[in-house]
């Protein structure tokens, strides 16, 4: 039972060295480890979590593509909420202002020409 346990091993032993010496390295691979995929946070305002607040409560998504806090996928991409936002907010400076702005009429004059400026002569 020994000598079976004994020979298997060296076998086994035999066939490891076998394998790593007869392995050759390919030219195409890297030597060099490859770096971590970078990965970055999308924020979004999910549906089913977010509640009825005034202000939204902001979430990630998942590596899924869906809320990290509750799973959902109905969501909103937090950046366009802003956008849309600051935009409605410009709008309504713009108004507020062309409504307190006091306009002043200045009057016209034509210009003089030399035409009307000529002297009639008696004749």
């Amino acid at each position: 039972m020994i000598t079976i346990i004994i020979t298997i091993a060296l076998a086994l032993i035999l066939a490891s060295v076998v394998l790593v010496k007869s392995r050759t390295d390919d030219p195409d691979q890297l030597f060099e480890r490859r770096p971590p995929v970078l990965m970055m946070g999308v924020q979004i305002i999910c549906g089913d979590c977010s509640g009825e607040n005034h202000r939204a409560k902001r979430t990630y998504l998942d590596l899924n593509g869906h809320c990290a806090q509750c799973g959902g996928s109905s969501y909103v991409l937090a950046s366009l909420v802003a956008y849309h936002g600051a935009e409605t907010r410009e709008e309504r400076v713009r108004e507020e202002h062309a409504g307190s702005r006091r306009g002043r009429v200045i009057p016209f004059k034509a210009p003089v020409s030399r035409a009307s400026h000529s002297k009639k002569i008696a004749m």
